[in-house]
């Protein structure tokens, strides 16, 4: 008997002494390979790129979604629910827990050298979260082990437990409890019921296969048990578990909490922060502050959506998106037996844009139609909202108005409709015109809104950055303000007669015209950019050159390489292309006194997990105390831009912006049309507060209609931006008036000099030098109707 109890004694300890010398060899084997608690302490969370306006409204994510939590921001009953279930002796361990260590070990010798089920501490889990190995083995177990030690040893339990409920990942892109409350819940962490948190504190096991989306009889399930060890553990009542156990599930995907719509700004920040670090950039925690200033932003989306609608709308109904769908004839032949699979599933499909949302025509009336929503509910349009849709038949042209709806419409006939202001329901329909508007700070080129289409959820072409359109108006003050550096003044006297030019191969010729075909006879510079006279524009490029014109507009930023070096220069035609970003800045030279500044939309871009990744340095429109300040490269002599302000006001006040003038009533407006083919229409306009350019056009250079110009939707859409963004009037900035500049009596018809008592003189403003010599006014204006012949 002594025998065998020493025999037992002596191989127990053998075996003890095994173990130990093997522990001890696999610690100083893996030892150096475990990095410091450094490592974990300062571990960078995995959090999505977010992106803000200027003054701090969420415009988007992008990526893995993390909010960031407290340890005293984490309810105690969640607290309860998670260490109950994963572990319950979390304060009373060093990182390791006796009691599953010594379960693990059994696993480890029945099954081999594997471990089947999980025992780890939140530590470990902690490790393994970080470190990303996810095999069960036991190297793997025993390097989480040592390492939990370590982290014991440098963190609190209340760091270590805020650490693992900020980075572990809950399912549908959510990490962290605070971000899975926010998803699943729409609430903070702390405003859940226990049935909720229970069934959170249950997900980590099966993130993916075990969220209350994915796997909702599992998640069920783990939540149960979860409930039954808080109830073992005395962490709630009986009767709190009956209640909670018996809670169905409210869990469903929340959208993120999105303050600022700006898709397509959001779009060309995603775009810039991608190229510089990669897709990594989803989940570094980092935040992009944009320049873009809400109140104006809005006022930009609304403008742009408005007044697309305003356009689609005066050119006729294009009709249904489908007529009679599948399923149709079946409801009406039965209809109590629900609505027909088709119908549902179309409805399911499609999305609303711009406030245009889908519907199904169920019943038409004589003067209404009744329409199933997506949501399944029946609304009634009145004759009100549907008289107004006439037949589109081409953009020129409407048939006559509807009598009865089902002229408009049939039963079964996929539809849009809309809310108009008052709540009514009315028939609507996405434009199929498009538009974009830019905003600019012309100070320093901050991008202050833009909008780069009717709905970025319809169509991502960005339009304000990515379409080159033809410019035509739009673009004369550039090549006017070299005319004047190059010598001629506002009251320069060009002949707006008409003009032939040589044309093609087989000679014919080519007689280019104004809009409207008439003609003014002699008419000053200044006249002829406020009116846009495009036959003076000719003669401008004439006299300047083509190539001397080129090589000045090249000053605003513009790529010239593909500009037409002939007549084309004066239309803004040919193969002048430009965006509207692009045009924008052009203007803002003109806006800030003669600066060329750059556009940009990213101010400064942070980390959660760093400082400051990138700080903007724009180049600013200094005039005086520029110390210290990335000054902007002057392009416009400072008398000439004076001189362009003073004529694109003129614009506003007496040409073809006389709208602008008429609805916002301010003096400090300047800003100039533009209309090219019927295809492109554009108006830019500014004070010296804010630039901004707005177009309207089809993506196929489709015409708009040949009663539409820069005048209509273009300017429609400026004054309803410019209403809601621009401060009162004054408090604006004002441009300072430069040295060198005076202002004489001319008379307006010879562009000459005149005695200041003359009662039909005008004042005019001059750099000092150009000033014209006084001379008599003469009796009679000499009129030119010459056919000018120019080969």
């Amino acid at each position: 008997m002594n025998t065998v109890i020493r025999y037992f004694f002596w191989s127990s300890l053998a075996f003890a002494s095994a173990v130990t010398m093997a522990l001890s060899a696999a610690y100083l084997y893996l030892n150096p390979q475990i990095p410091d608690t450094e490592t974990f302490s300062s571990v960078a969370l995995k959090a999505p790129l977010r992106i803000y306006s200027d003054d701090g409204l969420l415009i988007q994510e992008f990526g893995e979604r993390l909010i960031p939590i407290t340890y005293e921001e984490i309810p105690q009953l969640f607290e309860r629910a998670l260490l109950d279930t994963e572990d319950k002796r979390f304060y009373q361990h060093s990182g390791i827990d006796v009691v599953t260590l010594v379960n693990a070990t059994w696993q480890l010798v029945r099954n081999r050298g594997e471990i089947r089920t999980g025992a780890s501490t939140i530590t470990m889990q902690l490790v393994k979260n970080i470190s990303g190995e996810t095999q069960v083995r036991f190297l793997r177990k025993f390097k989480e082990m040592l390492m939990a030690v370590k982290i014991e040893r440098e963190l609190t339990k209340q760091e270590i437990l805020t650490l693992y409920l900020n980075m572990i990942p809950f399912g549908k892109h959510s990490f962290g409890i605070q971000a899975a409350a926010n998803t699943y819940y729409g609430k903070n962490i702390d405003e859940l019921t226990l049935a909720q948190m229970a069934m959170l504190a249950g997900v980590p096991q099966a993130p993916e296969a075990g969220n209350p989306i994915n796997g909702p009889k599992r998640a069920i399930d783990r939540r149960n048990l979860v409930l039954a060890r808080m109830r073992e553990q005395g962490s709630i009542t009986q009767e709190q578990y009956e209640e909670a156990r018996n809670a169905p599930i409210t869990a469903e995907v929340h959208r993120r909490p999105i303050e600022l719509p700006a898709l397509y700004a959001a779009e060309m920040v995603r775009k810039q922060v991608l190229s510089e670090f990669g897709r990594d950039a989803y989940n570094q925690g980092m935040i992009a502050y944009t320049t873009l200033d809400s109140r104006q932003q809005m006022a930009a989306e609304q403008a742009i959506t408005l007044k697309l609608l305003e356009y689609d709308r005066r050119h006729g109904y294009r009709g249904p998106e489908y007529r009679s769908i599948q399923g149709t004839d079946q409801y009406l032949a039965a209809p109590d037996y629900g609505y027909p699979a088709n119908w549902l599933d179309t409805l399911e499909q499609m999305k609303s844009f711009g406030g245009q949302h889908p519907a199904i025509v169920t019943d038409v009336e004589e003067q209404r139609i009744t329409i199933l929503t997506r949501d399944l509910e029946l609304k009634t349009i009145e004759w009100d909202g549907l008289s107004w849709a006439r037949a589109y038949i081409t953009v020129d042209r409407r048939g006559p108005r509807p009598k009865t709806a089902a002229e408009i419409v049939g039963p079964g006939d996929v539809i849009r409709y809309e809310f108009a202001e008052d709540g009514m329901v009315r028939l609507g329909q996405v434009p199929a015109i498009q538009g974009a508007i830019v905003a600019l700070d012309p100070y320093d080129g901050a991008v202050r809104a833009i909008v780069g289409g009717f709905d970025f959820n319809a169509k991502q072409f960005n339009h304000a950055t990515q379409a080159k359109r033809q410019p035509g108006s739009n673009f004369k003050p550039f090549y006017y303000a070299g005319a004047l550096e190059n010598g001629l003044t506002a009251a320069s006297i060009y002949n707006d007669a008409p003009l032939v030019l040589p044309g093609g191969e087989l000679e014919e010729v080519y007689r280019p015209k104004n809009s409207g075909d008439k003609f003014h006879g002699n008419i000053r510079l200044r006249e002829a950019l406020y009116r846009s006279i495009n036959l003076v524009s000719i003669r401008v490029i004439l006299d300047y050159g083509p190539e001397n014109a080129i090589d000045y507009v090249s000053k605003f930023g513009f790529e010239t390489d593909n500009f037409p070096r002939d007549l084309q220069l004066a239309f803004g035609g040919g193969t002048i292309a430009l965006t509207p970003m692009e045009v924008a800045t052009g203007y803002a030279a003109f806006a800030n006194g003669g600066f060329k500044v750059e556009p940009y939309l990213l101010r400064e871009l942070d980390s959660i997990n760093s400082d400051v990744i990138y700080q903007a340095d724009p180049r600013v429109a200094c005039m005086e105390n520029c110390r210290g300040l990335n000054r902007a490269e002057r392009i416009i002599e400072p008398r000439v831009a004076h001189i362009m302000n003073s004529m694109l006001s003129d614009a506003i006040r007496r040409g073809t912006g006389t709208k602008a003038m008429r609805a916002l009533k301010r003096g400090d407006l300047r800003g100039k049309t533009g209309t090219t083919n019927d295809a492109d229409i554009w108006f830019s306009g500014y004070t010296p507060d804010l630039v901004a350019t707005t177009w309207a056009g089809f993506s196929d250079n489709s015409p708009v209609g040949n009663r539409e110009w820069g005048s209509t939707t273009p300017i429609e859409t400026w004054i309803e931006f410019m209403a809601r963004a621009l401060p009162e009037e004054n408090q604006s900035k004002q441009l300072p008036r430069p040295n060198g500049i005076v202002s004489v009596k001319i008379d307006p018809e010879t562009g000459l000099r005149t005695d200041p008592t003359d009662p039909d003189g005008i004042f005019e403003i001059f750099r000092e030098e150009l000033v014209p010599e006084e001379i008599k006014r003469s009796t009679e204006a000499e009129q030119s109707d010459i056919t000018q012949q120019i080969f």
